[in-house]
């Protein structure tokens, strides 16, 4: 079983963001935040709220009559994942500058965006696959629908965990989509339970930080600008302050795969 220290792991997080914050937080803001914020403004106010209430049959009629959402979600999406990158390289490889680091991320986002197409295809198969063979269970709707859900969100969550450090392999390396896949699982061979416990902590302390935050500044902000004869101000503030500190926890996450990348074994050189 490979060793994984989850306090040691936490301790270099700390350190490295308390250290380098200045430059992690402005890639966060501007790949992560700036693009999130861009969208959720321009987004039709209708799609949103049909988002958000899981009216699918309406998000696609809107998407229908506004194709630009689905080609803006795609660039949110990819600006993230070079934000990974970018992040991961400012952790991984010293005395390296934003721009360098930028540069690199840019130059290995086709090798996370393979990766990514690989596992819809993937996914998709299995899909087709598991539906399949719960249909000759002869089991009701419902239950076929709940079966394949949980089936599902369990293979997320195990390949999650399984390639954390995937960001850290591609700008460490020079391996392909495929080759950086293999590296990464065998890299976190036996240290699955670790891993998870990791990311659980660090998922469930900060998303309460993030949401009692997002709710109180939030709930001030509309209560100020409309005390302020600015009540329409107070949603577009609110969803400002929401895009920075999703950009902070993403940060923060991306930052923690690293120091578990680094408590693997991982090497600036590749692994």
């Amino acid at each position: 079983m490979k060793s994984l220290s989850i306090e040691d792991t936490f301790q270099w997080t700390q350190r490295f963001a308390a250290r380098e914050w200045k430059l992690l937080l402005p890639v966060a803001f501007a790949f992560i935040a700036v693009p999130q914020l861009a969208f959720n403004l321009l987004i039709p106010s209708g799609l949103a709220d049909a988002i958000a209430k899981g009216n699918f049959q309406v998000v696609a009629q809107s998407i229908r009559a506004t194709p630009w959402v689905m080609l803006g979600a795609i660039v949110v999406q990819l600006l993230g994942l070079a934000g990974a990158l970018a992040i991961a390289a400012l952790a991984l490889l010293p005395r390296i500058s934003v721009r360098e680091a930028i540069g690199l991320a840019l130059q290995r986002l086709f090798v996370l965006v393979a990766v990514f197409i690989l596992f819809f295809f993937a996914a998709a198969i299995a899909i087709m696959v598991i539906a399949g063979a719960l249909q000759l269970l002869r089991l009701n709707a419902l239950t076929q629908n709940t079966l394949l859900l949980g089936i599902l969100l369990g293979a997320v969550a195990v390949v999650w965990m399984r390639l954390i450090v995937l960001a850290a392999v591609i700008v460490a390396s020079r391996a392909g989509p495929v080759a950086a896949i293999r590296l990464a699982w065998d890299l976190t061979t036996g240290a699955f339970w670790r891993i998870l416990g990791c990311m659980l902590i660090y998922g469930i302390g900060a998303q309460v930080v993030v949401l009692a935050s997002t709710f109180a500044i939030g709930a001030i902000l509309v209560i100020a600008c409309s005390a302020a004869g600015a009540p329409t101000l107070g949603p577009i503030l609110s969803l400002v302050y929401v895009a920075l500190i999703n950009a902070v926890f993403w940060a923060g996450f991306h930052t923690l795969a690293v120091g578990i990348y680094r408590q693997l074994g991982g090497s600036i050189r590749g692994v």
